[in-house]
């Protein structure tokens, strides 16, 4: 996986056109807490010592989320190996996550028109606020990432303070216009597998 991981970085800054940083930041953010397993297991003293700890280290590097495990078992594909059946089964993803602060952090989903529908819902979309918009190319393809400010519709309980911030990740984005001049109020419309705003 690291020697994969080295050709991914190097196709993706191969060129300045198509220079694609979100994969170089991914792959190297993957070996940022993995690489003392990967040392740690191959300095063992004994192969039967190397396959053990090289098996521990798969383990924990799976248990980091869904979308890691997906992108281990792909990377070893693509070099020519088998990985699946030595990692633990898939474990179904939390609804939420609670930071350091105690804050709740909900997961990524699809923006489907379903959750469309409950973004509008929760959150009082016309009053939100344009916090943060960044275009940036990946590749061939550009995407979005927006994130709004928007004050909840719902009681918050012990929560309650600042509005929170909806963070909505784009991909494949064709057309961008931004007003600097009015950043306030979002009409999310989604149809035909695009999202409109």
């Amino acid at each position: 996986m690291l020697d994969r991981s080295l050709v991914q970085i190097a196709e993706a800054s191969a060129d300045a056109r198509t220079y694609d940083r979100k994969t170089i930041y991914e792959v190297a953010d993957v070996w940022d807490n993995n690489t003392f397993p990967l040392f740690h297991a191959a300095t063992a003293l004994t192969s039967v010592g190397r396959e053990r700890r090289a098996r521990a280290a798969l383990t924990w590097m799976a248990h980091l989320g869904s979308e890691r495990r997906s992108w281990m078992i792909e990377q070893a594909a693509a070099a020519g190996h088998s990985l699946e059946r030595f990692l633990p089964p898939p474990v179904a993803k939390p609804l939420y996550t609670r930071d350091w602060r105690g804050h709740v952090t909900p997961l990524f989903m699809p923006l489907t028109a379903e959750a469309t529908l409950e973004l509008a819902t929760d959150y009082d979309l016309a009053a939100a606020q344009v916090h943060t918009l960044l275009i940036e190319r990946v590749g061939t393809r550009l995407t979005a990432c927006l994130v709004l400010v928007a004050p909840r519709r719902y009681d918050a309980g012990l929560q309650t303070g600042d509005p929170p911030e909806l963070t909505l990740w784009l991909e494949d984005a064709t057309d961008v216009h931004f007003d600097s001049d009015d950043r306030l109020g979002v009409a999310l419309h989604r149809r035909a597998g695009t999202v409109n705003r």
